[in-house]
């Protein structure tokens, strides 16, 4: 694979890992929320769903922070491979 195309593949999985993150926390703050909603009633059956609210919450955080993690690892890549190419150009003239 070349230095241009790693670094857009790169790039590409940086945008979609952002978007994945952002739609991530997105769900989790409406999970929490219909957590709180259905957590006011009195009614056994909304409040196992509330507790599913809760546990689907929870995990869709950990997503977020996985995607944010690996953004930084990936932006981590890509400036090596930067650095690569730079010295790559800089040999070959």
């Amino acid at each position: 694979m070349q230095h241009e195309d790693l670094n857009h593949a790169c790039a590409y999985i940086i945008s979609e890992l952002n978007r994945i993150e952002t739609v991530a926390g997105t769900l989790a703050m409406i999970e929490r929320e219909h957590y709180d909603t259905l957590n006011r009633f009195d009614h056994r059956e909304l409040l196992d769903v509330a507790v599913e609210e809760q546990s689907a919450a929870r995990q869709l955080s950990m997503v977020k922070q996985v995607c944010g993690e690996l953004v930084q690892k990936m932006a981590e890549i890509q400036q090596a491979v930067g650095r690569q190419g730079e010295t790559g150009h800089a040999s070959s003239h």
